[in-house]
């Protein structure tokens, strides 16, 4: 009889164990182009808004972490926020780094998965006008999953050679 009990016990135990992996599986394919292209985009605009007016560290840290993963929300705070009168701000640049490429959002702009990750890029010409210029090249964001949730995970202008 305890082995009876002992054999069911495992056996539960194993369908439990499936049937997580498989709920995680699941949520990790349900995350889509859609999904990463807009996760970019909002984050983009939370780090504009940063520029809007002073707060406190930790609002500003709170308003990153949804979007960004903790190293990169580290390594943005250090290198973009400066203490002001009534708090904390970030201030506009052409070359601050860690921050989300000024992406046109449309057909120019591409999102792949590869080896676990997003990337969303666009392919600059060096040739364009208005008060943004490049240079010629791949501005692209890597979006990888953190904790269960997919977050901006770096900025970079090379692409895997899977996505060249």
């Amino acid at each position: 009889m305890e082995k009876k009990k002992l054999w069911l016990l495992f056996l539960i135990i194993g369908l439990v164990t499936a049937a997580c992996g498989h709920v995680s599986q699941t949520q990790a394919s349900e995350f889509s182009k859609e999904n990463a292209l807009s996760l970019v985009e909002d984050a983009f605009r939370t780090q504009v808004s940063l520029s809007e007016k002073p707060q406190s560290k930790k609002h500003i840290n709170d308003k990153l972490s949804q979007y960004f993963t903790k190293d990169l929300t580290a390594s943005f705070i250090r290198e973009n926020v400066y203490e002001v009168e009534g708090g904390y701000i970030t201030f506009g640049s052409d070359f601050a780094p860690h921050y989300i490429p000024f992406f046109k959002y449309d057909d120019s702009t591409n999102v792949e998965y590869i080896d676990g990750n997003w990337y969303v890029w666009e392919e600059r010409t060096g040739e364009e006008e208005g008060p943004v210029s490049t240079d010629s090249g791949v501005e692209a964001v890597v979006v990888s999953e953190e904790e269960g949730t997919w977050k901006v995970s770096s900025i970079t202008y090379e692409l895997p050679e899977k996505l060249q």
